[in-house]
């Protein structure tokens, strides 16, 4: 299994739930996916948002190590707030996506509509926009 990570699970994020799975994940590097971007403001900081759309979305792609298993993917999906037994009422939705070079990677996807305060990523790069415009990665325990 293959993960696209686009924002607060990538590898340095300051959130616990992205520390503890990368000890269960290989890195293969950077990756990209189509789809619109977009930063949500929270208490805890700001989380991105990827809907379907014609751009690029720049992230980092990893494989499941040898040590990945159910529980590692059931912790992902719950700080994502998926639940694959109620999609409708999930925040996102983790679906299998084809990377722009080629193959596939499982990617949450925002599945609500955009709450207010939202703001576009033109360039699909959370980190930069977020660097750019000096504001905190959401870093809390819980779900976004």
């Amino acid at each position: 299994m293959r993960f696209f990570f686009y924002g607060t699970l990538q590898a340095g994020s300051p959130n616990p739930v992205a520390r503890r799975i990368h000890a269960r994940l290989v890195a293969e590097g950077p990756g990209q996916v189509r789809g619109a971007l977009h930063a949500v403001p929270d208490r805890d900081g700001w989380f991105p948002a990827l809907l379907g759309g014609p751009g690029i979305v720049h992230g980092e792609v990893y494989g499941a190590g040898p040590d990945f298993a159910p529980a590692d993917l059931a912790t992902m999906d719950a700080y994502e707030d998926f639940d694959p037994a109620d999609p409708t009422r999930s925040l996102y939705l983790r679906r299998s996506l084809p990377l722009v070079s080629g193959g596939v990677v499982q990617v949450y996807c925002f599945n609500q509509p955009l709450p207010p305060g939202a703001r576009p990523i033109p360039d699909g790069d959370f980190r930069r926009w977020l660097a750019a415009a000096n504001l905190p990665e959401f870093g809390g325990g819980r779900g976004h």
